[in-house]
């Protein structure tokens, strides 16, 4: 019997930008509207085949982060499309993170509100190609593109 893989993914970004809406609605097929601030990170747990992935929600405000980064096969780096000054953020957690081993990919949450996106498409190709990455737009409240964000990580590892 082989013992399973244990991956080490990480969710970082602003504040009430979705990360743990998206680790719920991957882990759990679940979502809450209201959600408390994540102040502290917390792991959560999905087997996926032989591979167990131990998903770090991440606050960019912690005060050890690069700590809890430390030996991540990946990093999702998450913004809220309606909000344009995460995608700032989004740039200065690219910054910190460059030469950061890791898979980096750079997501724009809150897709079931783009009618009220301030930044989209152009934006995100400009700043995945800084880092040299990739970028997907989910949503975490209808479940859009979430399992593909994961399998894009399952993929390429």
């Amino acid at each position: 019997m082989n013992a399973p893989k244990i991956w080490k993914i990480c969710v970082i970004g602003d504040r009430a930008v979705g990360k743990t809406s998206l680790i719920k609605r991957y882990v759990f097929n679940s979502f809450t509207e209201e959600m408390d601030e994540t102040v502290e990170s917390k792991a959560y747990r999905k087997k996926v085949d032989n591979t167990l992935l131990m998903i770090w929600d991440v606050s960019v405000y912690e005060q050890h982060v690069d700590r809890v980064l430390s030996g991540a096969k990946a990093i999702i780096i998450v913004g809220d499309i309606t909000r344009g000054e995460t995608y700032e953020t989004m740039g200065k957690i690219g910054e910190f993170l460059d030469g950061h081993r890791a898979m980096k990919i750079f997501v724009g949450n809150k897709g079931d509100l783009k009618y009220r996106a301030e930044f989209w498409k152009d934006e995100m190709q400009e700043l995945a190609g800084a880092f040299d990455s990739q970028y997907i737009f989910t949503s975490a409240k209808t479940g859009e593109n979430v399992e593909s964000l994961f399998n894009m990580i399952i993929e390429s590892m």
